[in-house]
C-alpha cells in the first residue's frame, strides 16, 4: 500500500471494526486540542461507556491541572498567597514529577518557563522581539525556587509569585489515567488507543501501527518520518510546526529554553516512546531544548525509553531502542515516483482549514471531513484526508451525506485489506488542520502541471453540510488563496509554494 494514501486508508479501516470490535471517537476542544480514541470492546455499548469514563477522567484531572482554566486547582493555588497550602494528591504528584524532570534534564524542563512564555506572547502581540531589559526582568523573576512539597502532609508551599505551567507534563499524566479509566469497565473492554493532541497511549489487547508525522505543516498527508508498532506503550511528539510566535515575519518556536528564556531553534521535532505517558510527554519537550547529542545521551540513560529527533539541519536521529519499535515502510507501488513532467519535485500545495465550533461551549464531536483532488476531467487523483467516527450511530448512516465525496470517490474505491494506524505529531490548536499535497497521485506517481480542483467537504451528524470547491492551476508560479467557509468549515486557505518553504 502506498504510504501516501495511509491517512485515507486508516479512516476507511474504521468502517469495519476488527475482531473484538474497534470503535472510534473524535472530539475537538479537549485540553486545548483534539482527541481521537479507539476502543476495542465486545459491543458498542461497552465502547461508549469506556469513552464516557475516559472523558470524565479527563475533565476531572483538567479541573485540577489546567493552566488555561482560571478555576482549576493549579491556577487557584498560584493565585493564592505565597506559603504552604493543602492541595490534591494529583497536583502534588505532577509537581513532584516536574521537580524530577528539571533535575534529570539539567534545567531543560522547568515549569517556571511560563514567565518567558508570557514575555514572548506579549512580544508577538506587539510584533517586536523582547528588549534586553524585558529579558533580564523575566530571568530574575524565574530565578528563585518555585515551590516546596510536603507529600506526607498533602501540602505544596509556593515560594515565589512567578507564573508556572505544567503543560509539558500534565497532558501525558491525564492521558495515562484516562486510559486506565476507560479500561476499568470489566472484560467487555479489551483495549484502548487514546491520542490527545500528540500524547498517545496504546493499552490492553490492542497493538497499533503509528505513523510519526514529519516536522512540517500538513505532513500528515505525505510520507511519515517513521512507522512504529506499539502495545502497552505511550508515544508523545513535540515540535514547532503548529504553535509558535510570529514576530516581524519570522516564526519562532513556542518551545522555550528555560535556561536562556529564548525560543528553542535547534530541533524541529522529537518523538519519544516510554512506558508512561507523562514521561514521554516531558521528554518530547526536553528533546526540543537539548542538542541532539545531549538528548540522545539523556534518553539512553533511562530504562525503556526510545526517541526520534529531527534536527534543524535536517538530520533524523534515532537511539538504538527506537529501532525495536520501528516497522519497515510499506513498499511503493510499481512505478511509483515517476516524474512524468510533475510539479511535485519543486512545489507543494498546503491546504489549511478550520472547523466551525458549535454554539455549545466545551468539547464537541468532530464532523466527517474529506479532502481530495480531482483533475480537469473531474477524476479523483489524490485523497488527502478522510475522517469518520464509528461512535454514536456509526459511519454508514452518515457517509452518504458526504454527498460529493460519496459519489466521486467512495463508489470507486476497491479495497480488500486495510492497514490501520494513528498519527503521532505535535500538539496543535483545536479545530485547526492542514494537509499537504506533494504532487503525487494515490499510486505514488507524480502528476503533471495543469488545472486541478481542490474539494473540501464536511458533514456533522444531525448537523450541517458544506462543500468548498476551488480550481487551481499548478505549475511554476506560487500563489496563496483564501477560500470562503460554510456551516462546517469556518475558513480554508491554499498555499502553492516551493518545496521546503517555512511557515
Amino acid at each position: 500500500m502506498p504510504r501516501q494514501v495511509a491517512c485515507f486508508v486508516f479512516a476507511l479501516s474504521l468502517l469495519r471494526p476488527a475482531a473484538g470490535g474497534d470503535y472510534s471517537f473524535a472530539h475537538e476542544g479537549v485540553m486545548g486540542t483534539s482527541l481521537e480514541m479507539v476502543v476495542r470492546a465486545d459491543d458498542a455499548q461497552a465502547a461508549r461507556a469506556a469513552e464516557d469514563r475516559a472523558l470524565r477522567e479527563i475533565d476531572r484531572l483538567a479541573a485540577i491541572l489546567s493552566n488555561h482554566d482560571p478555576s482549576s486547582e493549579f491556577r487557584r493555588w498560584q493565585a493564592g498567597p505565597v506559603g504552604p497550602t493543602p492541595v490534591s494528591p494529583e497536583l502534588i504528584e505532577v509537581l513532584a514529577a516536574g521537580d524530577a524532570w528539571r533535575e534529570r534534564s539539567g534545567g531543560a524542563f522547568d515549569p517556571r518557563i511560563q514567565v518567558f512564555a508570557e514575555l514572548w506572547s506579549e512580544a508577538a502581540r506587539r510584533d517586536r522581539a523582547p528588549t534586553r531589559d524585558e529579558r533580564d526582568a523575566a530571568t530574575a523573576r524565574a530565578a528563585g525556587p518555585a515551590w516546596r512539597l510536603i507529600p506526607s502532609a498533602g501540602v505544596a508551599e509556593r515560594l515565589s509569585d512567578a507564573p508556572l505551567t505544567l503543560d509539558a507534563i500534565a497532558k501525558g499524566y491525564i492521558v495515562e489515567r484516562a486510559c486506565a479509566a476507560a479500561m476499568d469497565g470489566g472484560p467487555a473492554v479489551r483495549g484502548v488507543v487514546l491520542n490527545v493532541g500528540g500524547d498517545l497511549r496504546v493499552q490492553g489487547e490492542i497493538e497499533r501501527r503509528v505513523a510519526v508525522a514529519g516536522p512540517r505543516l500538513g505532513s500528515e498527508a505525505t510520507d511519515p518520518l517513521a512507522w512504529i508498532s506499539l502495545k502497552d506503550r505511550a508515544v508523545a511528539s513535540s515540535g514547532r510546526k503548529h504553535r509558535g510566535y510570529s514576530i516581524q515575519g519570522r516564526w519562532r518556536s513556542h518551545i522555550l529554553d528555560p535556561r536562556s528564556g529564548e525560543p528553542a531553534e535547534g530541533i524541529l521535532a522529537a518523538s519519544v516512546i516510554a512506558e508512561r505517558s507523562e514521561d514521554a510527554d516531558a521528554l518530547a519537550t526536553i528533546l526540543n531544548v537539548l542538542t541532539p547529542d545531549e538528548g540522545l545521551r539523556l534518553v539512553d540513560s533511562l530504562r525503556g525509553v526510545a526517541c526520534l529527533i529531527v534536527a534543524a539541519d535536517g538530520r533524523v536521529l534515532r537511539n538504538a531502542a527506537w529501532l525495536a519499535y520501528e516497522d519497515p515502510p510499506a513498499k511503493p507501488a510499481p512505478g511509483a515516483g515517476k516524474a512524468g513532467g510533475g510539479w511535485g519535485g519543486e512545489h507543494e500545495l498546503l491546504v489549511r482549514f478550520t472547523i466551525n465550533r458549535p454554539q455549545e461551549a466545551g468539547r464537541y464531536r468532530r464532523p466527517y471531513v474529506a479532502i481530495w483532488i480531482e483533475d480537469e476531467k473531474g477524476t479523483p487523483v489524490r485523497n488527502l484526508l478522510f475522517w469518520v467516527s464509528t461512535g454514536g450511530a456509526g459511519p454508514f448512516q452518515w457517509l452518504p451525506d458526504l454527498k460529493r465525496w460519496y459519489a466521486d470517490v467512495m463508489t470507486r474505491v476497491k479495497v480488500t485489506k486495510f492497514d490501520p494506524f494513528v498519527i503521532a505529531q505535535p500538539t496543535r490548536p483545536p479545530g485547526e488542520y492542514s494537509a499537504l499535497w506533494d504532487g503525487k497521485d494515490d499510486k505514488g506517481n507524480l502528476v503533471k502541471p495543469g488545472e486541478y480542483t481542490v474539494l473540501i467537504e464536511a458533514v456533522r451528524e444531525q448537523g450541517g453540510h458544506g462543500l468548498i470547491r476551488q480550481k487551481v492551476t499548478l505549475g511554476d508560479d506560487a500563489f496563496a488563496k483564501e477560500l470562503k467557509g460554510n456551516d462546517e468549515i469556518k475558513s480554508a486557505r491554499l498555499e502553492y509554494r516551493k518545496r521546503g518553504a517555512e511557515r
